[in-house]
């Protein structure tokens, strides 16, 4: 028998658009591998850019030089705000509240555990605390001074407590003074699901509905007072669903930014979002949003007819899970409804950063020179609900995605609206006030629920919805900016899933790449299926993509499967037109997946 050698000549790239046997001369599959000249080789490993430990998950980082010409970096998670700088990562979380208070303190001899008392806290479990200004705490050996602690657990809402890292010597009863200084309201990392048909037990107990006679928000709060007009037979850990009081009824909002109740889906009164009852007293009931309401409102008027509250009885020993009548959906979508976690945007303002986690104001890091950074402040003429932030080069207007709409009587805390696009006066972060003296005003999109994202391009802004792209252009006074629909059933997957790469933009939609050339186009997709089969539909807000320059590739991270954090990867080559993904040899730290995303270092 002869023998003859044939050669093969594999296709760059994966394709796992049909069967390996039908594959013939591809490959279709492969980890952390990319090809060059047509040929694979191994990626290399990561490098750690800093050892210095930081709470939570990173959303969001931007890397910039200052007027030094000195490497700064700054990245946001759920937990905190922080500056990068050298080696050493500081903790530029802004302060929302402070007040000083005496005899505010109890230890117990022999715990770590300290009561701290004031009156009007408003914080949760997780929300973090930094004490100044302290005095000793009697004779106790404990010190709060220049740290920051979480709360560990909410007595009432004049009490909480926190660990520190030593036992008290004695036991100590309203003692000490200290300023608190309260962060912004912990965020959530993980998004929590609705629950919808199959979520629940069928034909149970009827749930209880009641009207209701007052409804009160504190600003930068997640916690919501509601009093019920009769009474209600909840209890803490119960769910309560907000009902519309017409089918033709609109969103209500309270505190700003909160949304309630939805309008009626499809000629139906649903109802929705799902809150969980946090704690009950006679017919008052005590509830915790995802985001702190914007605003400190009391709301009493047209109450029993906008809508009523539907009080769901748990199953037993499984909280969370709501008994439902049979064929009643449990939210406005009857199932997939999730609540957002916590995200940051960030860019440059100058060599300053200008910076918002979503559904707070915006805030603002003066870039400075000394070893330990000023901490972010709040713009407090910003609006006081924002999804996301942009800067529009050049022209230097500070743009807000998602936020309240401008009413003359109360500037800064109109109506949400998460379809509004609203911008500052040109060069001045401070003025949102539409004049015929400044050019500061807002647009309203659609062909959406929500603007999800935008990226800065060659000519213009890219603005998503979560069905369409638009572009956003500076043509000067009157309008300022004219807007243009570039696509439709195009929508962004999540706010960081796009990209501006030598001019064209590319993102990932929800089950397609994108990209925009002038005009949109579905970029051909070697893995698609596969991708789009593996990602964990509950974390869309979580993929984020970036640039290795030295590999002229565009990447996205993305949870794969149960995963909560990104595990999993896409990379696109656009220069030679190729495919591949792959597996993380292990989850690495935000600020490094961040910093060698955009740095080359893979």
């Amino acid at each position: 028998m002869t023998t003859k050698l044939a050669k093969f000549d594999f296709k760059q790239g994966f394709n796992r658009e049909t069967t390996q046997y039908a594959e013939g001369q591809s490959w279709y599959d492969g980890n952390r591998v990319r090809f060059r000249a047509r040929r694979p080789e191994n990626m290399r490993g990561y490098e750690t850019r800093t050892s210095t430990t930081f709470d939570g998950s990173g959303r969001d980082l931007i890397l910039w030089s200052d007027s030094r010409n000195k490497a700064r970096a700054i990245f946001g998670t759920p937990d905190k705000l922080y500056e990068h700088d050298g080696d050493q990562i500081h903790d530029i979380t802004p302060i929302t509240s402070a007040v000083e208070l005496t005899n505010c303190f109890g230890t117990s001899s022999g715990s770590t555990r300290v009561c701290c008392s004031d009156a009007a806290h408003d914080r949760a479990v997780g929300d973090y605390v930094y004490f100044t200004s302290t005095a000793a705490i009697g004779s106790s050996n404990v010190s709060l001074s220049g740290n920051v602690y979480p709360i560990t657990s909410v007595v009432s809402g004049a009490v909480f407590t926190i660990s520190v890292t030593g036992n008290a010597d004695s036991t100590e009863a309203a003692k000490g003074k200290a300023t608190f200084n309260y962060y912004i309201p912990t965020g959530s990392s993980v998004a929590a699901a609705g629950t919808g048909y199959a979520a629940a037990a069928f034909n149970a107990t009827e749930p209880t509905s009641v009207g209701i006679s007052k409804i009160i928000t504190t600003g930068s709060n997640i916690s919501v007072s509601i009093s019920c007009a009769a009474a209600h037979n909840g209890v803490a850990n119960d769910t309560i669903i907000f009902i519309p009081g017409s089918i033709a009824a609109q969103y209500v909002t309270v505190g700003g930014n909160l949304i309630l109740t939805q309008p009626s889906v499809g000629g139906v009164v649903t109802g929705g979002p799902e809150f969980t009852i946090v704690a009950v007293s006679g017919t008052k009931i005590r509830i915790s949003s995802e985001t702190a309401a914007s605003a400190t409102t009391t709301v009493t008027a047209a109450l029993t007819s906008t809508m009523t509250a539907r009080i769901y009885p748990q199953v037993a020993g499984s909280i969370g899970t709501p008994y439902r009548a049979w064929d009643e959906p449990a939210s406005a979508s009857a199932s997939g409804l999730v609540i957002q976690i916590a995200q940051w945007s960030l860019d440059n303002w100058g060599e300053d950063v200008i910076a918002n986690r979503r559904g707070s104001n915006i805030f603002y890091f003066d870039t400075d020179a000394s070893t330990t950074p000023i901490r972010a402040v709040s713009i407090a003429t910003s609006p006081i609900s924002v999804n996301s932030v942009i800067v529009s080069p050049n022209d230097r207007h500070l743009i807000a995605l998602g936020a309240n709409e401008y009413a003359a009587d109360a500037t800064v805390s109109g109506t949400f609206n998460p379809m509004l696009v609203r911008w500052s006066d040109q060069d001045n972060r401070t003025n949102w006030v539409p004049s015929v003296t400044t050019t500061a005003g807002e647009v309203v999109l659609t062909d959406g629920t929500k603007i999800v994202g935008a990226v800065r391009a060659k000519n213009a802004i890219n603005v998503w919805t979560d069905n369409s792209l638009w572009t956003m252009e500076f043509v000067g006074p009157p309008f300022t900016f004219r807007f243009q629909q570039a696509g439709t059933n195009c929508g962004l997957i999540g706010p960081h899933a796009g990209i501006d790469y030598n001019g064209v933009t590319y993102w990932m939609g929800y089950d397609n790449f994108y990209r925009n050339t002038g005009q949109v186009e579905t970029i051909p997709c070697t893995v698609r299926r596969y991708i789009f089969n593996d990602i964990n539909a509950s974390y869309y807000d979580k993929v984020f993509t970036g640039i290795n320059s030295e590999f002229k590739e565009i990447i996205w991270l993305y949870c794969s499967g149960d995963s909560t954090e990104c595990d999993k990867y896409v990379i696109f080559s656009p220069e030679e037109n190729y495919w591949v993904y792959g597996k993380q040899s292990s989850p690495p730290l935000a600020i490094k997946k961040f910093l060698e995303i955009r740095l080359p270092q893979v």
